[in-house]
């Protein structure tokens, strides 16, 4: 990822002040947005930039994004009853320093001492538009329909990309992105809301001269009992806040339960293949990246994810999403699948086309901190059988169980933080016994995609203290070493007697282990135990 693009047709430390109408010449496909700017002079960019404009945010910034305004938290009861109005009609709007977009829409909700004026594209920014794609897909009427099947007819829910469809096969790398777009296929609220956007646009666009011009609006889900933490300007005497961003949106409900899988045309999984250290990456990326707004970007050329302010988002019942492989395809090695690495330092910031003659640059602003760790439980079935006989056969009991997500290692071009099968995040279970009155901590990380070949690691201590306080470094230190125990933390606290690696039976299918082995393996941590 990219932190460091910036437009080249935009001055830098050009702080937004107005967002307002969008449009595009009669013989155009891409719709564009105007932008006025604090002391600078106005521009417009390609709507794909949905996910960072922001009223206040700084664009080209040289010293970082500030957050602006006053802090303020909404719960909405039902976001089908707010008012409708425009930005010019909230008195708040009218007393903060602006710029020429007070004829777009806004909602109003009534919290308990203020009404809040919320614009419909920040709303919609935070819902939908966390990537390019969708904010393209929004304005295509049936885009949906044209690049989705999703099959419902068996034991599975199955999302099928249909060939040519132009959300790009990278993003569904990322479970996160998979379970926004997931929602916004599935949950019948959120379809109805996203489509509304391109009906609006059809319903409501003017031509004038040789332009298309439409001033942004949409229908919102209901929202109910759903969270905005905002930032704006709030003004007392009148009773009105004006929102300038939205910073987070929590407990998003959803139709959608349990697994969700995803089907594209050009997923192959890699298998026969044994890990090998380096990551494959070649040069160096450059200083800076310049956006430019004007050109397509090439299908054969990687496409560089750009780093914005985050939105913070979460659903109120999470579920997961697989990436499951079309294909197999037989290698010697398995390197890692990474993003490619784009050494030119100019980026296309639009779609892809086979006449574009850039890498692309996308933004993600996306930060799902959804509570879902407790789904991944299931991938330690036969870890969680060898506790059970613990528990059964030598009097342990069970006194603390966790699931921790590995996190991605900060620089690295390898994707060993998410199984290699589903792109699902990889846990680690922790699990501590009390065996004859003594604490003992397990750890068992998910290998079920042949990544690694890593034993249980077992600890004579209890999960609080010590080892809750060193959790995050233990588990960058396993990710440090590439899915390796970092014994060198543990020595920091433990005699070498105190903590050991119990190699797990041998299986031909990594993660599976027969159930005639799991006592023996039992009986080798009761061994150790007993020491």
């Amino acid at each position: 990822m990219a932190n460091n693009a910036k437009y080249k047709h935009i001055e830098d430390d050009s702080k937004i002040s107005a967002i307002g109408s969008l449009f595009r010449g009669v013989n155009n496909k891409l719709w564009a947005i105007n932008l006025d700017f604090s002391n600078k002079p106005s521009k417009s960019v390609q709507f794909s930039a949905a996910p960072i404009l922001v009223r206040r945010r700084i664009l080209n910034s040289t010293s970082g994004n500030k957050k602006l305004g006053l802090h303020r938290h909404l719960t909405i009861e039902n976001a089908h009853h707010w008012q409708l109005a425009k930005l010019d009609d909230c008195p708040a709007y009218n007393k903060a320093p602006r710029g020429r977009d007070h004829a777009q829409f806004c909602f109003v909700a009534d919290a308990a001492d203020r009404k809040i004026y919320i614009p419909q594209l920040e709303l919609a920014r935070v819902l939908f538009f966390h990537d390019p794609f969708l904010a393209r897909l929004s304005l295509q009427h049936n885009a949906l329909a044209e690049d989705f099947f999703i099959d419902l007819n068996n034991d599975r829910q199955t999302i099928y990309v249909r060939e040519g469809a132009e959300y790009p096969v990278h993003y569904f790398n990322g479970d996160d992105n998979r379970r926004f777009l997931s929602w916004v296929l599935m949950d019948s609220d959120a379809r109805q809301s996203f489509e509304s956007i391109s009906a609006s646009l059809l319903l409501n666009q003017i031509r004038k001269g040789n332009y298309d011009h439409w001033d942004f609006s949409f229908t919102p889900p209901s929202l109910g009992g759903v969270e905005l933490e905002m930032t704006g300007w709030d003004d007392r005497d009148s009773g009105t806040f004006f929102v300038w961003e939205i910073h987070g949106i929590k407990e998003l409900p959803s139709e959608v339960k349990g697994e969700v899988d995803f089907v594209h045309p050009k997923y192959e999984r890699k298998v026969g293949g044994k890990p090998v250290k380096g990551n494959g990456s070649k040069g160096e990326a450059p200083e800076q990246y310049e956006l430019n707004d004007d050109e397509l970007s090439d299908t054969d050329k990687a496409t560089m994810a750009l780093i914005s302010d985050s939105v913070k988002t979460s659903f109120k019942t999470p579920f997961i999403t697989n990436r499951v492989p079309k294909k197999l395809k037989p290698v010697n090695n398995i390197i890692g699948n990474g993003d490619k690495e784009v050494l030119d330092k100019n980026l296309s910031a639009n779609e892809k086309e086979e006449t574009g003659d850039l890498p692309g640059g996308a933004w993600n602003n996306l930060d799902d901190q959804t509570d879902d760790t407790h789904l991944y439980l299931s991938k330690f079935k036969s870890f969680s059988d060898a506790i059970k006989c613990l528990e059964t056969h030598h009097q342990c009991r069970i006194v603390t169980r966790e699931i921790f997500k590995l996190p991605k290692r900060d620089n690295s071009r390898k994707d060993l933080h998410m199984l290699e099968d589903t792109h699902n995040p990889r846990c680690m279970n922790l699990i501590e016994v009390e065996y004859k009155g003594s604490p003992i901590t397990l750890l068992e990380i998910d290998t079920s995609d042949g990544a690694a070949k890593l034993s249980t690691m077992m600890l004579r201590i209890g999960f609080s203290g010590w080892l809750s306080d060193n959790m995050s470094r233990i588990l960058q230190g396993i990710m440090k070493k590439s899915l390796g125990w970092p014994t060198n933390i543990f020595m920091e606290k433990f005699d070498q007697s105190d903590f050991s690696g119990i190699h797990h039976p041998k299986s031909k299918h990594s993660g599976r282990i027969k159930p005639e082995e799991i006592p023996p393996w039992a009986q080798r941590f009761v061994n150790w135990m007993s020491r």
